[in-house]
């Protein structure tokens, strides 16, 4: 079974950092997961689509990349656990799209929910069964899915754009609960250890307690002067333990 995890780092001049900066201290983690489990490994780091956030280039999988049973998305800002299970071994219906709730913000949700209903009018995405897009787990069973959310982008793009600056609720993710609900997808909605969001806000990060606490560390919600900083530091302080665990899986073998 030929098994894909990828994501975007496509540096924009409007934004405070650089993901490829970014990435530099993240993806070493990545490379390292997927070489554990013999899983391939993809950035995108073209456009996509002119005039376009890269928010939205993680959807064009199927034009870069086809020819996978399964796929993982992850955000460029994710670190991965040195000791992190198989998530493809973990959650194995192809059928199921798997997602972690996104519950950190309710007062941002909420009004994202109220904002994108107008693009949905009769389609109802509950608070409590909303999703982050940061971390989505899916299969080729999924490809009408997700180049029909593609499609729905480029034809949508002058109102998606408007919205966007008009509201500032983020990119895709709002959009893209509503199409899984429209289009009535079967979501599973898997532990937070997955996708272990916004630390700072939870009082988790500075005192550590994430590492133990999830396999996908999420760094979002930090200040945007300081993130790369930060993450840097960070990988610093753990890189070891990937030597360490590469050493013990190659004596185990």
């Amino acid at each position: 079974m030929k098994q894909l995890i990828y994501t975007v780092a496509k540096d924009r001049t409007e934004r405070a950092i650089n993901d490829s900066e970014l990435f530099t201290y993240t993806r070493p983690s990545w490379e390292f997961y997927c070489k554990k489990y013999n899983i391939d490994f993809f950035v995108i780091t073209d456009d996509m689509f002119p005039d376009t956030s890269p928010h939205w280039f993680r959807y064009y999988i199927f034009d870069l990349k086809p020819g996978y049973d399964r796929y993982l998305y992850v955000d460029a800002d994710i670190i991965v656990k040195w000791n992190a299970p198989n998530i493809f071994e973990t959650f194995k219906n192809p059928k199921k799209l798997y997602v972690v709730k996104d519950n950190s913000g309710l007062s941002w949700i909420w009004e994202g929910i109220k904002i994108y209903k107008n693009l949905f009018p009769d389609t109802d995405v509950k608070w409590d069964e909303y999703f982050n897009s940061g971390v989505i787990l899916f299969s080729k069973n999924h490809q009408n899915l997700i180049e029909g959310f593609r499609d729905f982008y480029e034809d949508n793009t002058d109102i998606i754009r408007e919205y966007r600056e008009r509201y500032r609720k983020g990119f895709d993710q709002n959009i893209f609960n509503y199409f899984c609900k429209y289009h009535n997808i079967n979501l599973e909605f898997i532990s937070e250890r997955w996708n272990l969001f916004h630390m700072i806000r939870r009082e988790i990060f500075f005192n550590g307690y994430f590492v133990e606490m999830g396999y996908f560390w999420h760094l979002n919600g930090l200040d945007r002067n300081k993130q790369v900083s930060l993450v840097k530091q960070l990988w610093d302080q753990v890189k070891v333990n990937y030597i360490n665990e590469n050493k013990l899986n190659t004596t185990e073998s």
